[in-house]
């Protein structure tokens, strides 16, 4: 991140989290994972709001995450899946729904776990699905030295405004590992079988309406495309946000009483 005054506060707001109802014992978690060169700030306020309607909450840091840019030219897609194997070990045994949610990459990484996990549901927001064949060319060819690609001043400016703790560069190596994981999980897609949930901005210039539309064409489970008008890729911390969490919160309630 660039030197702000809200750093260190961000770093705080980047680690995992862990929101507990106390009042009342909730039966329900609901894993929540984020983006690629993101945090876990990114999937803060849905799990506040998730939170504020008697969901228990785990917000995951994806290892190479939230600290330094380096962390994430070591790591691979098999150890971000196992981050939410970790977590998913940690809480079976206490809870009888256990759902999975992922932003961009998160979406992705929610889909493919639950070919290896027992979730009750999955909802995805913004869920990366396919990479153009230039960009996947570009992203193999450049992990080989190592390459980083400057994010605009105006997306670094826009990630402090809106709390987000996000790298001000891309790794290529890290992108490398993106581009691995959404091949498997194209060989893997039909065996995802518990209901999923898709939420897709229209606007959504990143993953775009399209590769949405080709993952919902590609899933032979129980699935719905629920699109937004207007968003930005983040949906979670946009305007518009309310709407994607309302249909997020109706989804998980009539999951629970099946």
């Amino acid at each position: 991140m660039p030197t702000d005054p809200h750093s260190e506060r961000l770093k705080e707001l980047a680690r995992s989290y862990y929101f507990k109802n106390t009042k009342k014992k909730s039966k329900s978690i609901v894993i929540l994972v984020h983006g690629f060169g993101a945090s876990a700030t990114e999937t803060r306020p849905l799990g506040k709001f998730l939170y504020s309607e008697g969901y228990d909450v785990m917000g995951i840091l994806l290892k190479g995450h939230g600290t330094k840019l380096d962390d994430l030219d070591d790591v691979s897609w098999e150890e971000w899946i196992g981050n939410i194997q970790e977590t998913y070990d940690e809480y079976t045994s206490k809870y009888s729904n256990i759902f999975v949610g992922g932003i961009s990459m998160g979406g992705a990484l929610a889909l493919y776990s639950s070919t290896q996990m027992k979730f009750k549901a999955i909802f995805t927001i913004s869920a990366f699905y396919h990479l153009s064949k230039t960009l996947s060319f570009t992203t193999c060819f450049l992990s080989l030295f190592g390459v980083h690609r400057q994010r605009s001043k105006a997306r670094i400016k826009w990630y402090v405004e809106n709390n987000l703790f996000s790298y001000s560069e891309d790794s290529f190596s890290a992108a490398r590992q993106l581009y691995k994981m959404l091949k498997a999980l194209h060989r893997k897609i039909d065996e995802v079988n518990v209901p999923v949930l898709m939420i897709q901005s229209k606007e959504d210039i990143t993953a775009k309406p399209e590769g949405a539309e080709k993952l919902y064409e590609d899933l032979k489970t129980k699935k719905e495309l629920f699109f937004v008008q207007n968003g930005d890729h983040i949906l979670t911390v946009d305007p518009h946000r309310q709407e994607a969490f309302d249909k997020i919160l109706s989804f998980l309630g009539e999951m629970v009483k099946n």
